[in-house]
């Protein structure tokens, strides 16, 4: 019996990461390209961001800081493509061995026989 290997870096996985760095360079350059002409990418973010600080009197900064929607934007990206890399993996994660592959195995080696 041939045995299956696992290959968790398989040509998909890997063209899918290379689509997402390349959106997200792509999101994060015209983020910074927003910051140095000083443009707003207006959203909500800075209105609710501005209506929490005044409750609690605390100015909040984010890690990364993305003008407008960009930050939004970034993480879409993000979790489509992991959503894309988990449901191409989905089997090698959640599937069950089959209990006749078990059987055989059990069988041919037995209790305290070894390979």
């Amino acid at each position: 019996m041939a045995e299956q290997k696992t290959e968790w870096f398989d040509p998909f996985t890997r063209y899918m990461l290379i689509t997402m760095f390349v959106l997200l360079a792509l999101i994060f350059g015209a983020a910074k390209y927003m910051d140095m002409h000083k443009m707003e990418g207006g959203g909500t973010d800075d209105t609710v961001n501005a209506m929490a600080s005044q409750v609690v009197h605390h100015q909040s900064h984010p890690f990364i800081d993305l003008p407008g929607d960009a930050q939004v934007g970034a993480f879409s990206v993000a979790n489509f493509f992991a959503g894309l890399i988990v449901g191409h993996n989905w089997r090698k994660l959640f599937e069950l061995k089959d209990e006749t592959e078990e059987k055989k195995t059990e069988g041919a080696y037995g209790i305290g026989n070894s390979k």
